[in-house]
């Protein structure tokens, strides 16, 4: 064995408790990454299973789907990992100066000074890196088993939806790749945090190493105190906070992952908050109903002619059939009521003159053909029947429902689009062919309480006629017993639109889906509390890692300062000075690490929400409960650790201490 592998092994059982804080840093961020990798190939399975080696048409989204999140938890348990054990290479170097030193003036070289602490590294990761794959193999199996329950979940709730077969299951699959991977990972990991420390010391010259001052050259320029410290604590304060100040770069590392720490609870509570109000948004937009729903296959294409996008409906549903499927159904006995829509074959033409300011004001409202986009929707002669009396018009008639909803930056907002007593619109289709409607009244938000009407994204406008063809038909009810309606419901479908393949959609040009609208909602909330589990484990144990970072920085950068603390007590600072000096620099710390984590914990997630509010109307806000968690968690931790440390100092003999070398 190489002479600086034996002095390597040496220090690592001379130095156990900070060798032991190392191997646990080391061994949580291989298991992290384990588990991550768990997760992958586990998710991998599932996927090749139901959708083939490839994933099928949609591989290039679902591969997506499920490496950039494991991407980007790979980065993150990266950089922790880096932050948190170079913290502990750097603290056993800093301790270690003096050695390194004599070493010097005994013969070694820069090379070998290098090797000592690197191989410092391998012997901590020999025993870290199989203990992590370990724990993270554990731990793997016992997040894709909670996963896997709620994949269980949630593929019954969406078989109960789309009324076919769904073999869904994920089973929990490793492979040797992941422990490769995961084993090269935190070796790079143990590397890169050893090589920073090692560097520095090498290049220490020998009596700097022996004075202790690792060739730091003296401060000349004058620091000045913080008065708002000196107000509080008084003077100890005040010095309290030029010590951090003149020793930045010591509590750089403790300051840094206090602050990840911070920014990683305000992450958590913010995204739990977005989920929680996507949740909520979904429930209120769609009502709770029971939904008969038709669905035709479409073949989306572009107008050679005209360079619109042009969409072709593969089993419209005509008004005649729709009737007569709603006859059936309302044999049941309970009131239904049927909808048919159609989004796909006209536009509107936009006319300046018949729109409110409200409608002009919204960004990208006109497309670049200068139309709107419109949906025709059919109802039951019932429905229908009614709706006319609320318009005041007779039957026949074509109604415009001058209401627009939409998500505004991440706010619902609702306007009325059109002026009063607009007389006729202008549809056109994606050959450029003109129909001229005529508008016989006009429905607003208040006339239309039923969920038939409610929508997470509807067209600016939309016209109720007489009779027509539908891409979509849903029939609303509310039975008392799910079940047997769904029974019901299925055999009076199966006359003229069976569930004949286990994919309609695809081989038949229709889909048949059966279920309550809170089922749809479910479903959506069982993946988004999925990712929220996951997530919320994944940062409990980086948390974990961080905080041990701290401990082992926090009480180093006590400990190495004795002979400091001797001297001062020998000028006659009293104990109790010398504590409150002690946890001046402790509110320091705290005081830094909330300013930077709170900063990036509302930057990260704000700007996660920029994307988010595209798509839901869901807005950010601050987590404050969770702030104050951050806050209090930290404040703690560092507190306590001073607390030990403190207690620790008064079992020194000052002469002792000043002797120190």
């Amino acid at each position: 064995m190489k002479l600086t592998a034996e002095l390597a092994l040496s220090q690592v059982k001379i130095n156990s408790r900070r060798s032991l804080g190392a191997i646990f840093a080391t061994a949580l961020s291989t298991a992290l990454m384990t588990g991550v990798m768990c997760f992958v190939t586990s998710g991998n399975a599932m996927l090749v299973n139901f959708l083939g080696e490839d994933y099928g048409e949609y591989g290039g989204a679902y591969k997506t789907i499920l490496f950039i999140p494991a991407l980007i938890l790979g980065l993150l348990i990266a950089f922790m990992s880096v932050t948190v054990i170079s913290n502990i290479y750097e603290s056993s170097a800093g301790k270690r100066i003096g050695e390194f030193g004599t070493l010097k003036c005994v013969g070694a070289t820069r090379a070998q000074i290098r090797e000592t602490v690197l191989f410092e590294g391998l012997w901590i990761g020999l025993v870290g890196i199989p203990l992590g794959l370990i724990t993270g193999t554990l731990l793997g199996f016992v997040g894709v088993s909670i996963a896997g329950r709620y994949i269980d979940s949630f593929v019954e709730l969406s078989r109960s939806i789309v009324m076919r077969p769904m073999e869904v299951s994920l089973p929990f699959v490793v492979s040797v790749w992941t422990y490769v991977f995961a084993a090269i990972f935190a070796l790079v990991v143990v590397l890169v945090s050893a090589g920073k420390p090692a560097g520095r010391a090498c290049k220490i010259k020998a009596i700097h190493c022996i004075r202790g001052i690792e060739g730091v050259k003296p401060v000349i320029k004058r620091i000045r105190g913080n008065r708002l410290a000196e107000r509080f604590l008084g003077y100890e304060g005040g010095l309290g906070y030029i010590n951090i100040k003149r020793k930045a770069s010591a509590y750089k590392s403790t300051i840094r992952a206090l602050a990840l720490s911070i920014t990683l609870i305000l992450l958590l509570g913010s995204l739990s908050k977005q989920a929680a109000g996507i949740m909520a948004w979904m429930g209120d937009s769609m009502g709770n109903d029971m939904l008969v729903s038709l669905t035709s296959a479409m073949d989306e294409g572009v107008n050679p002619e005209t360079g619109k996008e042009e969409i072709e409906i593969l089993v419209p549903f005509s008004y005649e059939t729709v009737s007569e499927l709603t006859d059936k159904l309302m044999e049941y006995g309970i009131p239904i009521q049927a909808v048919g829509e159609n989004r796909c074959t006209y536009n509107t033409v936009y006319d300046e003159g018949l729109v409110t300011d409200e409608l002009r004001e919204i960004s990208g409202i006109v497309d670049e053909f200068g139309e709107l986009e419109t949906t025709v929707t059919t109802v039951d002669k019932d429905f229908y029947a009614k709706l006319c009396e609320r318009a005041g018009v007779p039957l026949g008639s074509n109604i415009l429902v001058n209401a627009y909803s939409y998500n505004d930056d991440g706010r619902m907002k609702e306007v009325v689009p059109f002026i009063e007593g607009v007389k006729e619109i202008t549809l056109i289709d994606a050959a450029d062919n003109r129909v001229d409607l005529k508008i016989d009244g006009m429905l607003y938000a208040k006339d239309l309480p039923e969920n038939a009407f409610k929508s997470l994204a509807g067209d600016p406008v939309r016209v109720i006629v007489p009779e027509g063809d539908a891409r979509y038909v849903t029939w609303f009810c509310d039975p008392a017993d799910d079940e047997k309606f769904t029974v019901f419901a299925r055999s009076v479908l199966d006359e003229k639109y069976p569930l004949l393949t286990e994919d309609t959609y695809y081989d038949l040009g229709y889909n048949v889906q059966i279920s309550r609208a809170n089922q749809m909602i479910k479903v959506m909330n069982i993946a988004i509390i999925l990712g929220e589990i996951i997530l919320t484990g994944l940062i409990m144990l980086i948390l974990l890692m961080g905080f041990a970072s701290v401990i082992s920085t926090l009480s180093s950068n006590i400990r190495v300062r004795r002979r400091e603390f001797a001297v001062l007590k020998s000028v006659g600072m009293t104990r109790g000075a010398l504590e409150k000096m002690l946890y001046g620099e402790s509110l320091c710390c705290i005081f830094k690490a909330v300013g930077k984590g709170t900063v990036l914990g509302i930057l990260i997630p704000w700007m996660i929400n920029l994307f988010i509010r595209r798509v839901f109307a869901v807005r950010y806000e601050l987590p404050v409960a969770y702030l104050a968690v951050g806050i209090v968690v930290v404040a703690l931790v560092v507190v306590l650790i001073t607390r030990v440390e403190i207690g620790k100092l008064g079992k020194q003999n000052i002469i002792e201490d000043i002797r120190m070398e």
